[in-house]
């Protein structure tokens, strides 16, 4: 999973690449909160794969920045991801919107 910081109008956009899943996403987790941001874009273009310690990550995730006041977003998500977020109710909690 590789992780690449772009600011686009003022906004800070996280792109993702890569499979979030056991193996990094207590990483990326870290690697976010560390850059203490209060709204939080995530561009999913190039997530191949997650599981459900990604999915635990993104729930986490969601909750500190509604904790700051602020919101969270997940971006140009591909539709086999969206399909397997929306089979846990995962999409009723985040705003996501696919490519």
């Amino acid at each position: 999973m590789e992780m690449l910081k772009v600011v686009k109008n003022e906004q800070t956009i996280l792109k993702l690449s890569g499979e979030l899943d056991m193996t990094n996403s207590n990483i990326i987790r870290e690697k976010i909160l560390e850059m203490n941001l209060k709204d939080l874009i995530l561009d999913f273009e190039n997530v191949t794969y997650i599981d459900s310690s990604g999915i635990g990550v993104l729930i986490s995730l969601q909750k500190d920045t509604r904790y700051k006041g602020g919101s969270m977003r997940i971006i140009n998500i591909e539709n086999k991801l969206l399909k397997l977020l929306k089979m846990v109710g995962i999409d009723k909690l985040l705003q996501i919107s696919e490519k």
